[in-house]
């Protein structure tokens, strides 16, 4: 019997797809922690940690076995093998990571990643889609202990990384009208981004939109200087001199160019 868990949107565990009722913040809390780091022991006292918080009740150890127990009770029935492992200083949860959503995103997205670096376009686009798609929401919504708010943090920038990555991959193959609205309301949600700006401005001018390309950079600019106090990177400033000189390197014909500008956005963007 497969027992997975969901936690890229709302908190589900299921087995052989049907949910299983987990109720409790502190159940919910230690299996969520555990499955995030899935095969692996996670010591005793990051638990009390990350789930108990500030708590300095000397009880505190005594509750978190009495709550492994229960969700081993709870889960016992769906996997032969024991769910979660006591081990020395610590606990294990035995789920194969792949049937943990969060996982299984980050396996896909790298192997869509290698797909692309070798030129597998076709193989690429389908495994970033599966990766995509594996999100329902903001990830660990409804758990709003500290360790959850960093863990979210980090697994939506790699959902982003993902979807400008796909965006790109797009890009090249000609897919850069049924982009335009995609990447518009990804701009919108995340106006900072200075590589999906870039990316905007190109699908806009291959689709014949150059004024509104140009529109985007000086929107782009507008925020920047009025939020940061800075203007937009070099990558993005090269991206509007080339649609103002209308580039034939943006051109469909010269996917290089693709490369070329959005990589130097991305690398402006973490220096």
């Amino acid at each position: 019997m497969a027992l997975k868990i969901k936690i890229l949107g709302p908190w589900e565990v299921t087995a052989d797809d049907e949910p299983v009722k987990v109720a409790g913040e502190r159940r919910v809390g230690l299996l969520a922690r555990l499955a995030l780091s899935a095969g692996h022991v996670v010591p005793a006292e990051q638990l009390l940690a990350d789930v108990w918080g500030q708590s300095t009740a000397a009880t505190a150890a005594k509750q978190l076995h009495i709550v492994v127990s229960k969700i081993r009770d709870l889960l016992s029935r769906h996997q032969e093998n024991e769910v979660i492992t006591t081990v020395a200083g610590g606990y294990r949860l035995n789920v194969e990571r792949e049937n943990v959503d969060a996982h299984l995103f980050t396996l896909l997205s790298g192997r869509a990643g290698a797909a692309r670096a070798r030129g597998e376009a076709a193989t690429a686009d389908t495994l970033f889609q599966h990766a995509l798609a594996l999100w329902r929401g903001g990830a660990l919504t409804g758990i709003t202990a500290p360790w959850a708010q960093v863990e979210a943090a980090r697994l939506e920038e790699e959902r982003l990384m993902a979807l400008e990555d796909h965006a790109d991959l797009r890009l090249a193959a000609g897919d850069h009208r049924a982009l335009v609205p995609m990447l518009t309301a990804h701009t919108l949600s995340h106006p900072l981004r200075e590589r999906p700006r870039a990316q905007l401005m190109l699908a806009l001018y291959r689709a014949s939109r150059a004024s509104e390309a140009l529109a985007v950079y000086r929107d782009t600019r507008s925020v920047m200087v009025g939020d940061l106090g800075i203007e937009p990177g070099p990558g993005l400033r090269r991206m509007q001199e080339a649609v103002l000189r209308r580039d034939p390197a943006l051109d469909l014909a010269s996917p290089a160019m693709l490369m070329t500008l959005t990589e130097r956005v991305i690398t402006t963007a973490r220096r």
